[in-house]
């Protein structure tokens, strides 16, 4: 696996637009006006606007075929049919009458890393390594297309232009005043660090918050959010740099224990305050109530997230009153499925119990 996880990086556009910004950014500029590097650098963004813009709205199709046969298409038939089933529920929430434009195309990819993206064109792709990583899990996988679609409608590859050619032009800027191989590197590192703070990463934090809604209103587990991050640390560690790291590769994404908090913070608020994981172990109304272990496809936290989510799902529209109780060995709460107990649980009868205490406190 790659050391980073799940990185959309506004896709491929950010690699297209750096190496269109080259002329620029790695060649210092002899002698040239302050006029002649302004009138460049807008003459460049205008340039890179109209062509991507008309790329995005009038080349999907062949922007999808490049994408086919640089990536390859993989065959995986139950890949295909769980991302088919995902985006289809995602859209028929975001856009039920068929609005959007172009309208979103998909495809499972050969690459085996943990990845996806949307490209222009509004063309998503998914690495099938995510679908072995995640299990084929579908609620973890709407959390990974919902991030990709928000990417796609808030045309963020676009919207990061005047930033990017900004950055670059100060860059020049700099270096046609400050010529030499110490002001190209200092140059080079503070021009990194401005793309990443300030254009991929409020991407990215906005992509998170808006994926929460998109899923789960399209019904899927709210925990499920969390519980990828929280597999993604079990399994690889954070992705956090150290202090000189990060100054010379900044963090363009938040991190991985950074978006575990995330998710299961949104998850506590959907429940209404009522729900929330600690240290793998579900609360319900500040009380601990049950720390699941490992099970199935599930690590141990993760499953905790999934079952808070499901008792989110119901805390969050406040029926009033509440009914545990063990339905042929499943934990249910007013009839709706919250934990199937394994034999490395806690006792099934004691967690009913329990839950019916704490539920109505």
């Amino acid at each position: 696996m790659t050391r980073r996880f799940f990185q959309s990086r506004i896709t491929l556009l950010l690699f297209t637009l750096t190496f269109a910004f080259q002329t620029l950014v790695f060649i210092p500029v002899t002698h040239a006006s302050l006029g002649n590097i302004l009138i460049g650098g807008a003459v460049q963004y205008l340039y890179l606007r109209e062509t991507l813009l008309y790329a995005h709205n009038k080349k999907s199709d062949e922007i999808m075929s490049g994408y086919k046969k640089e990536y390859g298409v993989n065959s995986d038939q139950r890949a295909e049919e769980v991302l088919d089933s995902v985006m289809q529920r995602l859209l028929t929430g975001i856009d039920p009458e068929g609005k959007i434009k172009p309208k979103f195309s998909w495809f499972v990819n050969n690459q085996t890393t943990f990845n996806a993206f949307c490209g222009l064109g509004h063309n998503v792709s998914v690495n099938i390594g995510l679908f072995h990583y995640l299990n084929y899990n579908e609620d973890e996988i709407a959390f990974v297309l919902a991030h990709e679609l928000v990417h796609g409608m808030k045309l963020h590859s676009l919207s990061s232009l005047p930033k990017l050619v900004s950055f670059n032009v100060v860059q020049a800027l700099y270096l046609e005043k400050n010529p030499g191989a110490i002001s190209y590197i200092t140059s080079y590192i503070i021009n990194r660090n401005l793309v990443a703070n300030y254009a991929t990463l409020p991407q990215e934090k906005e992509a998170d918050a808006n994926s929460f809604s998109y899923a789960v209103d399209a019904g899927f587990n709210p925990g499920a959010g969390a519980a990828i991050w929280s597999r993604v640390t079990a399994k690889s560690g954070d992705n956090a740099h150290n202090s000189f790291e990060n100054i010379v590769n900044p963090n363009d994404h938040p991190t991985n224990k950074q978006r575990v908090e995330y998710f299961a913070k949104r998850l506590e608020d959907y429940s209404n305050g009522k729900v929330k994981v600690v240290k793998g172990a579900v609360y319900v109304n500040g009380k601990a109530w049950a720390t699941p272990a490992a099970a199935g496809d599930l690590l141990a936290e993760e499953r905790a997230y999934f079952i808070a989510g499901n008792l989110a799902s119901l805390t969050h529209t406040s029926p009033g009153s509440y009914q545990a109780e063990l339905v042929e060995g499943v934990i249910q709460l007013n009839g709706k499925t919250i934990m199937t107990p394994t034999d490395n649980d806690q006792n099934a009868d004691e967690l009913v119990a329990s839950l019916h205490s704490l539920i109505t406190l």
